[in-house]
C-alpha cells in the first residue's frame, strides 16, 4: 500500500438509473374507487413490480421487509396496501396501523407526504409524538385516525405511562417500521425488546412491515429484531437519477484541510452541500475551520445538540441562509432539508451500505455529486490505488446484540411497570439473564412463581433510562457560567471527550472542560474567550478487569478465539493538544487525579503466538500494531467505523477488540465470526505498506490511547505471516496466561 502522493481527483464514476421495472396498472388491482382517484391525482397509474409484490404479500398477511433505493417509491409500496386494508375492513377499530420512523423530524416529513393520499372521512393520518400538544393528543385519543405516525421512543414511554398509546397498540393490526437499517447496534437491541413488550401487551403478534433503502441481510436482520418470519420484497438498490461519484486524494495534506477546500469550491459555485463526518467533535472542529478560513456560511448537525438548534440548522439550509451543513449520521435519513447538490464525505463511510445511504441524499431531484476524501489511513490508501474496488465492496450485514444487559434491564423494568406482577415463566428467556441483578438492586422481588416490581425504584431507574438511543444515563454537559445543561454525551465516549482540560466545541463555540463528575453524571464547561486554533485528544489505558466467555472456537488458523462479556477499566491520565490545521502535537498534559470509569461490554478475544526471535518486548509492538490494524480492517469486513470498536493488547499475545458502547452493539460478535477474513486484510495492510516501520497508512490510529507508541509494522507482519501461513498452534484460551502492561 504505497502512500497517496498528490492532491486532487483520482477517480470519477457516473451512475445513471432509470425507472424501476414496471408492474400492473392500478385498475387491475381491485382498489377501492376513492383510492384509485387519489392515485390518479398523484400521477400514479401503474405500480412498479416491487410495489406490486409488496402489495400482494402485505394483503396476504405476511410480515414483509421492503428494500428499494432512495426515491424509487418504497413508501408507496407499503402505504397503498395499508390504505386498501383501511378502506375495505368491516371492523373500524382505529388506528388500523401505526407507522414509526426513527426520528420525529422524519416522521413529520412523512406525514406531509401521506396527506397527499388521504380519502375524505375514511382514510386519515395523524401524528402522535413528544411534540404533539396535549389538546391534539386528547382529540386523537377521542377519535383516532386510521393511521398514526409516531416513533419507537413514544411507544417505549407510552406503554408505561400513556393509556392512549396502549389503546393504539391494542387496536393496531399493522406495525410499520421505515428506515429499518437505522435500527442496528444499541437502537436495534432496544427495538428488539420493545417488540417483546408489544407482543406481551397485545397477547398476540401484529403484522409487521419494514422498509429500507439499502441493507445487506434484510430477512435475517428483520427476523433478529422482530423474531417473526419475514418475506423480502426487493426493488432496485440504486436511486433514480444521475449521481457523479468522485474520489479525491488528500495527498500530504490532512483530510480536514482538503475537505475545507472542497466545501469552499462548492460554496463559490452556489452548490448546496452536506458534509458527513463520524465524530461529533470533529464536526465542530471542521465547521469552525471552514467558516474562519474560507468564510463559508455553514451549520453543524449532530447528536448532543438541542432539538431547537438542529431544527434551526435544517430550516436555514432549506431556506438557503447557509451554504451547507457538517453532520454526523443524524442527517443520513431523508429529512426534508431541500434539494442538495452534493454530499461530501470527509472520510469514507464506516461501511459501503452507509456510503450508499449518505450518497442518496445528493441530487434527489435530478443530478448530484458524491465526493469522498481519501487520506493516509490503511483502507483509504488501498482504495486510492484500487478505486474500482471501492465501488465493488461487499454490503456488510446489519447486526444487533440482544443480550446487551443494560438494554435488557431497561425493558424488563418498563414491562414490569406496565404489568405490575407477572409470572416469571411468562417472560422472554433473554430477560431472565438480568432478573437476579434487578433483585439484588431491589428493583424487583420474586414471590414464588411471580416477579413483582418495586415501583419507587423502578420509576426512578426508568426515568434515567427513558432514551432508547443509549444504554443508560448520559453525561450532562453544563455551561458553568449560566448553570444550564446545553448538551449530553453518551458513556464511555463522554470520558474520552469531557476530561478536565479538554476543548469541547458546541455549535462551533469553544469551551474548556473544568470538571467531570461520573457519580453525578455531569461535566461542567466554561466558554473560552480567546480565539483558539487547537483541539485535544485523550491519553488513556484500557484493561480487562474480568470476563465471561459466551462462545469459543478454535480458528481455522489454529489459535483460540472467543466472544465474551468483558468488564473494562478505562483510565484517562492525560491529553495532547493538536493544531486544528495541521494535526501537529503542540503539547502534552498530565491529569491529576486520573479519570477512571468501569463498564461492561462485549468483545472478541484472541491469542496469537509469541516469537522469542523478536527480542524482549518485540512481540508487544507486533500485537499492538495488529490490534490497531484489526480495527481498521473491520471497516471492510464487518462495516465498523473507527470509533465503533476499541482495542487492547498485551505482551503475552492476547488481543481484545471490543464494542465501544456500554453493553455491546453486536459488531464484535460479527468480528468473532469473521476474524480469519479480517486478519488476512490486516496482513495485506502491514505487508504492502512501504514505510520504515509504521505510519498512518498502516498501523497508526488517531484514537490510540498512548499516541501511537510501542508499534512495529515489520514485527506485526512477521507474527501474522507465521500465524496465517505456517500454522503455529496456540493451545490456551485468550487471557488465561496474559501478562504485561496493556496497550490500546
Amino acid at each position: 500500500m504505497c502512500g497517496i502522493r498528490e492532491v486532487g481527483v483520482i477517480y470519477e464514476r457516473v451512475e445513471t438509473t432509470g425507472e424501476p421495472e414496471p408492474g400492473p396498472d392500478i385498475y387491475s388491482l381491485d382498489l377501492p374507487e376513492p383510492l384509485v382517484r387519489v392515485l390518479e391525482r398523484r400521477g400514479i397509474r401503474r405500480l412498479y413490480r416491487f410495489q406490486h409484490d409488496a402489495y400482494r404479500e402485505i394483503l396476504n398477511g405476511e410480515n414483509v421487509v421492503i428494500v428499494a433505493g432512495t426515491g424509487t417509491g418504497k413508501t408507496e409500496a407499503f402505504f397503498i396496501p395499508l390504505a386498501k386494508s383501511v378502506l375495505t375492513i368491516s371492523e373500524k377499530r382505529y388506528p388500523h396501523a401505526i407507522v414509526t420512523y426513527p426520528t420525529k423530524a422524519l416522521a413529520r416529513d412523512q406525514v406531509k407526504r401521506f396527506s397527499e393520499y388521504l380519502v375524505y372521512k375514511t382514510l386519515s393520518v395523524g401524528i402522535y409524538d413528544g411534540d404533539t400538544s396535549q389538546h391534539q393528543r386528547r382529540k386523537i385519543a377521542r377519535t383516532p385516525p386510521s393511521i398514526i405516525v409516531s416513533n419507537p421512543d413514544m411507544i417505549h414511554i407510552g406503554l408505561v405511562y400513556s393509556p392512549n398509546i396502549r389503546k393504539f397498540i391494542e387496536n393496531a393490526r399493522f406495525l410499520v417500521f421505515d428506515e429499518l437499517h437505522v435500527y442496528e447496534g444499541v437502537l436495534g437491541a432496544h427495538l428488539h425488546h420493545l417488540v417483546h413488550r408489544v407482543k406481551l401487551f397485545k397477547k398476540a403478534s401484529p403484522q409487521f412491515v419494514a422498509s429500507s433503502a439499502t441493507i445487506a441481510n434484510p430477512r435475517d436482520f428483520a427476523e433478529s429484531i422482530f423474531e417473526e418470519k419475514f418475506k423480502v420484497v426487493q426493488g432496485s438498490l440504486l436511486r433514480r437519477g444521475t449521481a457523479v461519484h468522485i474520489l479525491v486524494s488528500a495527498g500530504p495534506l490532512s483530510r480536514w484541510a482538503v475537505t475545507s477546500h472542497v466545501v469552499s469550491f462548492l460554496a463559490e459555485n452556489n452548490l448546496k452541500f452536506l458534509v458527513f463526518v463520524d465524530s461529533q467533535q470533529m464536526a465542530e472542529v471542521l465547521a469552525r475551520t471552514i467558516e474562519k478560513e474560507h468564510e463559508v456560511k455553514i451549520g453543524v448537525h449532530r447528536a448532543g445538540l438541542s432539538q431547537e438548534i438542529r431544527k434551526s440548522v435544517e430550516e436555514q439550509l432549506r431556506q438557503g441562509k447557509i451554504n451547507g451543513v457538517i453532520s454526523t449520521p443524524t442527517l443520513e435519513l431523508g429529512i426534508d432539508i431541500g434539494t442538495l447538490d452534493a454530499v461530501v464525505m470527509a472520510a469514507p463511510a464506516p461501511s459501503y451500505v452507509k456510503y450508499l445511504q449518505r450518497a442518496g441524499r445528493a441530487g434527489r431531484r435530478g443530478k448530484g455529486y458524491v465526493i469522498t476524501v481519501l487520506a493516509d489511513d490503511p483502507i483509504d490508501s488501498y482504495y486510492a490505488n484500487h478505486p474500482e474496488d471501492f465501488f465493488n465492496q461487499e454490503l456488510t450485514p446489519n447486526i444487533i446484540e440482544p443480550l446487551n444487559e443494560e438494554v435488557l434491564k431497561t425493558h424488563v423494568i418498563a414491562y414490569l411497570l406496565q404489568a405490575g406482577r407477572v409470572r416469571v415463566n411468562s417472560l422472554p428467556a433473554e430477560w431472565l439473564r438480568v432478573l437476579d441483578d434487578l433483585v439484588v438492586n431491589r428493583v424487583v422481588k420474586i414471590y414464588g412463581p411471580y416477579v413483582v416490581v418495586n415501583y419507587a425504584r423502578a420509576r426512578r431507574l426508568f426515568a434515567e433510562r427513558s432514551s432508547i438511543r443509549s444504554t443508560g444515563p448520559d453525561i450532562e454537559v453544563v455551561d458553568d457560567e449560566v448553570g444550564e445543561v446545553i448538551a449530553t454525551r453518551e458513556l464511555p465516549l463522554a470520558v474520552l471527550e469531557l476530561y478536565p482540560g479538554a476543548i469541547y466545541l458546541y455549535s462551533k463555540t469553544p469551551y474548556r472542560v473544568i470538571s467531570l463528575d461520573l457519580e453525578k453524571k455531569q461535566a461542567r464547561i466554561k466558554r473560552v474567550k480567546e480565539d483558539i486554533e487547537v483541539y485535544t485528544r485523550p491519553l488513556y489505558t484500557v484493561d480487562i478487569a474480568d470476563y465471561d466467555i459466551l462462545e469459543e472456537r478454535t480458528s481455522e488458523l489454529g489459535f483460540k478465539v472467543n466472544y465474551s462479556k468483558v468488564l473494562l477499566e478505562l483510565v484517562v491520565d492525560g491529553y495532547i493538544v493538536r493544531s486544528s490545521y495541521t494535526g501537529e502535537v503542540i503539547t502534552t498534559v498530565e491529569l491529576s487525579p486520573q479519570i477512571v470509569y468501569r463498564y461492561v461490554t462485549m468483545a472478541t478475544l484472541f491469542k496469537l503466538p509469541e516469537y522469542s526471535e523478536l527480542g524482549a518486548g518485540g512481540c508487544a509492538e507486533a500485537y499492538h500494531a495488529i490490534e490497531h490494524a484489526t480495527i481498521s480492517a473491520s471497516r471492510v469486513t464487518i462495516g465498523a467505523g473507527l470509533t465503533d470498536l476499541g482495542g487492547v493488547s498485551y505482551p503475552s499475545g492476547d488481543i481484545a477488540v471490543y464494542d465501544a458502547v456500554v453493553g455491546g452493539s453486536g459488531l464484535s460478535k460479527l468480528l468473532y465470526e469473521r476474524l480469519e477474513r479480517t486478519l488476512r486484510v490486516v496482513y495485506e495492510i502491514v505487508s504492502r505498506c512501504n514505510c520504515e516501520d509504521g505510519c498512518p497508512r498502516c498501523i497508526y490510529s488517531p484514537y490510540c490511547g498512548n499516541n501511537n507508541r510501542v508499534l512495529s509494522r515489520r514485527k506485526a507482519q512477521y507474527v501474522l505471516k507465521n500465524t496465517l501461513y505456517r500454522g503455529k498452534l496456540v493451545k490456551e484460551s485468550p487471557l488465561t496466561s496474559r501478562y504485561g502492561r496493556p496497550l490500546v
